[in-house]
């Protein structure tokens, strides 16, 4: 038998048996529209759409313009996958579960001790994350109240925005403290500081060792050279027999009072070069630490304001809809896949059986006896 003798028998079948074809195919697709109508409920999905902001926008220098680099708005692959990773968490679920009674609103008995397990598992399949071609985020939930769905989106992505922000405030927070901690010691070295200079200057009487030289230097020189001519003055003096006692007694007193000073200037220009590299090592290092802590409180508070700051960490470029249209079932594409599926077994059932009935069932057996 040829090719187009098989085909011609095979549509000589399926027409002798058109009826059984037309009614099996239309019940099928009857049953199936009737359960797609009745049992299978209609789905509404909303969706919002964010971008990821950059961790600039947290950044002091930035904030304040002490950077030299241009801000990014934008962020990075590291900071979309932040927030991929947040959006994903279990506590962004725990969090929708208890704001939106999910065991409730999913018909899940709370008291089960799989609860936590399925209701976890409801929500994954109706709730969903993805990074677009635009590397934007989108969060989609899906729900038989188009309102109820409308209302997790908006709260999935805000608290999404919130998690975020606490990550990075907490990092902010701990560098806030450790400012903090380092201005209370920079304080306290300060004060150390200033009271061994003061001390300092009360032993060796120093107020400021860069202005004082010249002048206690220039005193102890004009004091000795005081003390040497009235010194030689009264010597040649004493050597002349015409001078009365009492021009003497006068020269030697002048000259031995200029020697005390002498004596005096020189004690105090001992003590200055005794005590010049202790205070003005001592000075140096308090302006160095007076310098620092006032550099450290500048970023203290431009660290603190930014801490105090309620920056978003997402861009909004859609916000959630409660929509009118549903998002499944599809109910033309069930029922078009149920007529398809039964068209196709029908005839090949209908084909099977009649093969079935041709076949010579009596003789094969006889044939089989007889062997």
């Amino acid at each position: 038998m040829t090719r187009n003798d098989n085909l011609v028998s095979a549509l000589t079948v399926l027409y002798r048996n058109r009826k059984k074809l037309i009614y099996t195919i239309l019940s099928v697709v009857m049953v199936t529209a009737l359960v797609s109508f009745i049992f299978l409920d209609n789905y509404y999905k909303s969706k919002t759409t964010f971008l990821v902001a950059s961790t600039d926008a947290f950044k002091p220098e930035q904030v304040f313009g002490n950077s030299t680099k241009d801000i990014e708005y934008q962020g990075t692959e590291n900071d979309i996958d932040r927030i991929l990773t947040i959006a994903q968490s279990p506590e962004l679920y725990d969090y929708l579960i208890q704001k939106f009674d999910l065991y409730k609103h999913y018909k899940i008995d709370s008291t089960n001790v799989k609860a936590p397990f399925k209701v976890h598992e409801v929500l994954n399949k109706l709730y969903d994350v993805k990074k677009t071609t635009h590397n934007a985020i989108e969060v989609t939930v899906e729900d038989t109240d188009s309102k109820q769905a409308a209302a997790m989106t908006f709260a999935a992505r805000n608290k999404i925005d919130e998690i975020a922000q606490r990550l990075i405030r907490n990092t902010q927070g701990g560098m806030v403290k450790t400012f903090e901690i380092s201005l209370a010691e920079r304080n306290a070295n300060i004060i150390r500081l200033s009271d061994s200079l003061q001390k300092l200057r009360q032993k060796f009487g120093i107020i400021d060792p860069d202005k004082e030289i010249e002048t206690i230097t220039g005193n102890a020189s004009q004091s000795e050279s005081n003390f040497i001519r009235n010194k030689a003055k009264y010597e040649s003096a004493k050597a002349n027999e015409n001078v009365k006692r009492d021009t003497l007694a006068l020269l030697k007193a002048t000259a031995d009072g200029y020697e005390k000073e002498a004596v005096l200037s020189k004690s105090k220009l001992e003590r200055y070069n005794e005590g010049y590299n202790a205070i003005s090592q001592t000075k140096e290092v308090l302006d160095y630490e007076r310098l620092q802590k006032n550099r450290d409180n500048q970023k203290y508070i431009q660290l603190n304001a930014a801490y105090k700051t309620n920056t978003s960490a997402i861009i909004i470029t859609e916000e959630p809809r409660v929509e009118v249209e549903k998002s499944r079932p599809k109910r033309s594409i069930i029922i078009l896949t149920s007529f398809l599926i039964a068209t196709l077994f029908s005839i090949i059932g209908i084909l099977l059986f009649n093969n079935y009935k041709n076949i010579p069932w009596k003789d094969i057996a006889n044939d089989d006896q007889a062997v």
